[in-house]
This record gives structure tokens, C-alpha cells and sequence, in this order.
């Protein structure tokens, strides 16, 4: 058994060994942040190389976008055409405040404004980054540690609050009866559907086709085959580690950012952005007839994949929550991004 093989292994019995730990301690969502909070423990503190090969996040990805696609039904997908109007809203709300939360953070620590505003906007790490390179001003490490500051505060904190804080949805138990597309038929036309849709959407260019295929696949399964199915939560359990797994892995550095003095001014704006989220579960739950922890989980400031994991775990509506995220993160990405960098670009001209 080679070097690589052997790493491999001792990854892999650390990240099941963490979420089983978190499991007994009944710490929220144990099999995504008992491995992502070791990984990140370790690989900022020992010199072992631990190996997490990318295809276990892709696989990861597709069972969660194949979970997340179960609470798509026809319903469901006509009253999230009903909420566009409101997904709107809420979005330009959340980046919107995320904006004047750059403005202070700039102020306060001494980051330009660009940094400030690419470090604080509720969308991907590894797309802000990139953008922050296009823009002259900003600054590329400063803006991945304000990232990785977010995520870590958003898959941690909302979570908890989530968990603890706020009144039950819906029932998150999967019926021990309900087997996973028992027809082979439907298997192969799931199959082929996943398959054709992730080639489409690496070719466009879409972010996360990995979850993103699978989501769309199920759903329109589901829709036009009427075959309604549940993933089994074992799979649901597994695909959380190897998210976790890999996204302690890739959060490094940590160790020296922890003393910059900016590190308190990024976790107060966070903080400030998960209260004003807080804010706007509570308006919308007064004005319209969805529930608290639906609200809250549809405004907070995180990724779809880590939200639609802590909807199903906490149960709360998925498809609901899903399509918020799925909204904003379409439209931070292909709308507001683009649009931030032209005006920053014009700014700089100016």
C-alpha cells in the first residue's frame, strides 16, 4: 500500500471517528462539522499531509443535490415560481447590507474598500477570490481570509442558532419504508438525467454543477415521472463527511491570521449580518405564511449545500430553502458580482 493510500485511509478513519464523537456529544449537524472542525484543527496546527482526493466532494455534492432534489415536487417548484418576487427582495436586502458592512469594515481596519466589499459578500469563496484579482486595490489574501472567516462563522454559528434557537419545521425523519427509486428503469433515467446535466453545466461554466445537476435532474424526475423518493439519511450522513472533510482541509493559514488585528472587526460585521438576516426571518414570517426556521435559513448568509444540509437536519422546508439560496447565489454570481466589479473598475477611473 503506497504513501498516498495509506494518508488516505488515516483522513478518512479521523473524519468518520470526529463525526461519530460529535454524534455522542449530540453537537448539531455532527457529520459536517465533526470533520470539518478537526480537519481544520490539524491541518493548521501538525505537519502531517492528509489526503482527501477532490472526487470524494463531487460525490458528496451529487447526494446532497439528489437529497436537496427530493423536496422538489410540482408543488413545490410552482410556489417557488410564486416567491421570485420575494427572493428578490431578500436578496438585494442581504448584499445590500453586506455592502454597508464593507463600508465600516474599510473604515475600521484600514482595507480598502474593494477588499472590504469582495471579503463580505455572501457568495463563494473561491469566485471572490478570483474576482478580487481583476480589481486593482484589492487585496487577493486579505479578501480568502475574510472568506474563510464567513464560512466558518456561517457553517458554525447559523447551525447552532438554527438548532437551538428557533421553533421546528417540518419532520426531517426519513420513513424507513420509502426505498430509493426502487425501479431500475428509474435508476437508469435518473442516471443518465445527472449525468448529462453536470457535462452541461461544467461546459457552461455554471458553479457547482455537482449539485447543482443532480438537484435539477431530481427535480424534473419528480415533476414528469411523479416516482417521489427519499435518500436514506446513511448516504445523507456520508456525503456531510466528505463536504466536511474537504472543506476543513482547504480552510489553511489559519494559524497566522488568527492574530491580525483585523480578525475581531470581520467577526463583529459577521455577526452584525447574521443578526440583520435574524431581522428579516422575523418580517417575513410576520407578513407571510412561512415558518421561522424556514425564514431564517433562507436569509442567512451561507452556501446552499451547508443551509440545505442544516434545513434537513433541523427540519425545515428544503425545497424552500434551496431555492432562496439557489436564487441568491445565481444572482451574486451572474448579477451583482459582475455589476461590483464594473462600478469598482469605474471608481478606481474616476
Amino acid at each position: 500500500m503506497n504513501d498516498m493510500k495509506v494518508r488516505f485511509i488515516v483522513t478518512l478513519v479521523i473524519a468518520v471517528i470526529a463525526g461519530w464523537l460529535f454524534t455522542i456529544l449530540n453537537i448539531f449537524l455532527p457529520w459536517l462539522l465533526g470533520p470539518l472542525m478537526v480537519m481544520i484543527i490539524l491541518k493548521n496546527t501538525v505537519s502531517y499531509e492528509f489526503v482527501w482526493p477532490d472526487i470524494l466532494r463531487s460525490i458528496g455534492l451529487v447526494i446532497i443535490g439528489i437529497q436537496m432534489g427530493t423536496s422538489f415536487t410540482a408543488e413545490a417548484v410552482k410556489l417557488m415560481g410564486l416567491n421570485l418576487p420575494l427572493m428578490l427582495v431578500l436578496t438585494l436586502l442581504v448584499t445590500g447590507f453586506a455592502t454597508v458592512c464593507a463600508w465600516f469594515l474599510a473604515r475600521l481596519t484600514g482595507y480598502s474598500f474593494e477588499t472590504a466589499v469582495l471579503g463580505g459578500f455572501p457568495g463563494g469563496l473561491s469566485q471572490m477570490v478570483l474576482l478580487s484579482e481583476e480589481i486593482k486595490g484589492a487585496d487577493v489574501s486579505a479578501v480568502a481570509f475574510m472568506q474563510t472567516i464567513r464560512i466558518l462563522m456561517v457553517i458554525t454559528v447559523v447551525p447552532f442558532l438554527a438548532t437551538y434557537f428557533f421553533p421546528g419545521g417540518l419532520s426531517s425523519q426519513v420513513d424507513s419504508t420509502v426505498t430509493v427509486i426502487p425501479q431500475i428503469r428509474d435508476l437508469i433515467i435518473l442516471g443518465a438525467g445527472i449525468t448529462l446535466l453536470i457535462l452541461i453545466m461544467k461546459k457552461l461554466h455554471f458553479p457547482i454543477p455537482f449539485m447543482l445537476g443532480p438537484l435539477l435532474a431530481v427535480t424534473l424526475f419528480n415533476v414528469f415521472i411523479g416516482n417521489e423518493f427519499l435518500v436514506l439519511d446513511p448516504l445523507v450522513a456520508a456525503a456531510q463527511v466528505m463536504l466536511g472533510t474537504h472543506l476543513g482541509l482547504q480552510m489553511t493559514g489559519l494559524r497566522k491570521l488568527i492574530s491580525v488585528k483585523p480578525l475581531a472587526y470581520v467577526v463583529m460585521i459577521n455577526l452584525l449580518l447574521i443578526t440583520f438576516c435574524i431581522f428579516l426571518a422575523w418580517v417575513m414570517n410576520q407578513l407571510f405564511s412561512f415558518t421561522l426556521i424556514d425564514t431564517f435559513l433562507s436569509a442567512a448568509p451561507g452556501g446552499v449545500a451547508e443551509m440545505a444540509i442544516t434545513a434537513y437536519e433541523v427540519g425545515a422546508d428544503v425545497s424552500t430553502v434551496t431555492s432562496f439560496h439557489l436564487f441568491r447565489i445565481f444572482f451574486i454570481l451572474f448579477a451583482a458580482a459582475p455589476l461590483t466589479v464594473y462600478l469598482l473598475k469605474r471608481r478606481k477611473v474616476v
